[in-house]
């Protein structure tokens, strides 16, 4: 069974007098352990695949599963917490509360009911960022800040971790490690990830890649 299951999305946006379609009829499948790629030029409507896949957006019609359950059927006043229990963000700007320290920034965002979830020092650890830990993001490198970050989605041991251009403000050497430890984390603990990417050069860390194109995703190879 895949764990993060997309059927038929489509989605669309009105424009003054005309309706732009973005997703038309577009299905991904991922099953527990893999890390894909979405590739496509601005605008093709990968933000907005990201954020239906994630329950912040609701599509025209389709069907989103996580675990073999319909996520997309949920009332929206359930969707905050179904993210927070069960979806992990890491964003291309890290957006980590500048008042709060490494370790905090995890153990805020932590849900104290989820019995599984992962022991906040320990992640900060594997990513080598403990030394971090009592550390504020203005005295954090770029490379720092993103690792604090990646243990912020996976603190709550979530299925599923979406990554939206989780190397752009970082230079080649360092957005390679960013995702190798994404992609660890991901083989380690069995979850899946769904990394949406201009950046070419992390596609050989992939199991699989896509491109998005007139609001359909098609496999392309990554070697």
């Amino acid at each position: 069974m895949s764990m993060l299951e997309i059927k038929n999305i489509s989605k669309s946006f009105r424009d003054g007098s005309e309706e732009n379609h973005v997703l038309s009829g577009l299905s991904l499948s991922v099953e527990s352990g893999e890390i894909v790629a979405v590739l496509g030029p601005s605008g093709s409507g990968k933000s907005t695949f990201l954020s239906i896949a994630g329950l912040l957006l609701s599509a025209d019609s389709g069907e989103v599963f996580i675990g073999g359950k319909e996520v997309s059927k949920l009332p929206k006043s359930k969707w905050t917490r179904y993210r927070k229990e069960h979806i992990g963000f890491i964003f291309q700007s890290h957006q980590l509360l500048p008042y709060l320290n490494s370790a905090d920034q995890l153990t805020l965002f932590q849900d104290k009911k989820n019995v599984s979830k992962v022991d906040a020092m320990e992640l900060l650890k594997e990513l080598d960022v403990d030394s971090c830990k009592k550390k504020y993001p203005a005295k954090m490198s770029g490379g720092e800040k993103q690792r604090v970050a990646i243990a912020r989605a996976f603190v709550n041991d979530p299925e599923i971790i979406l990554a939206d251009e989780p190397t752009a403000s970082l230079d080649a050497k360092r957005g390679r490690v960013v995702v190798q430890m994404i992609r660890d984390e991901v083989k380690k603990r069995g979850k899946v990830a769904v990394v949406v990417t201009h950046d070419e050069r992390i596609l050989d860390l992939m199991d699989k890649v896509y491109r998005l194109e007139n609001g359909r995703l098609t496999e392309i190879s990554n070697s």
